[in-house]
């Protein structure tokens, strides 16, 4: 092959800043499965229900831990990422996925979204990727999850 030639053989000098938002429950349980292998950079976000039980549609009143139940600010982590990605099985966090992309859109974020679609039928995987397709510039269907770190890995997270 005669473009090996021009390859770059040494890492990327810079470290991509990556969010990632768990924004179903079952998200959160994929995304703690994996947070503590060796990332670059990256920070795993958990959106907590909402107090009044309703999906939070303005940034502000976004509830959000890491993984170690600590709380975030959607505003100060989005301040300074590169990409954000939504990871999401379940279309009742449409409202959450938004408030989250209207932060990044206004700091020129990629977005990138990732639906889980292990144990779910077709028709429901369908709902949850046209939940996340208006905000992600990026979007995969994860058949399995085990693809998750597959995907996290090729987004440089």
């Amino acid at each position: 092959m005669a473009e090996a030639q021009f390859r770059v053989d040494y890492p990327n000098s810079k470290t991509r800043s990556s969010r990632i938002f768990a924004l179903d429950k079952k998200a959160a349980q994929v995304l703690q499965q994996i947070s503590e292998a060796p990332w670059n950079g990256a920070h795993f976000l958990t959106v907590l229900p909402a107090k009044d039980g309703k999906d939070a549609t303005d940034a502000a009143y976004l509830r959000l831990s890491h993984p170690d139940g600590s709380p975030a600010d959607v505003f100060e982590e989005l301040r300074h990422a590169d990409v954000v990605i939504l990871i999401s099985c379940d279309t009742r966090a449409t409202g959450t996925a938004e408030a989250i992309a209207k932060v990044a859109f206004a700091n020129k974020t990629m977005i990138a979204g990732l639906a889980l679609a292990e144990g779910k039928s077709e028709g429901v995987t369908n709902e949850v990727v046209a939940s996340l397709r208006p905000y992600a510039s990026v979007l995969v269907v994860a058949q399995d999850n085990d693809f998750v770190p597959a995907m996290l890995t090729a987004l440089r997270a």
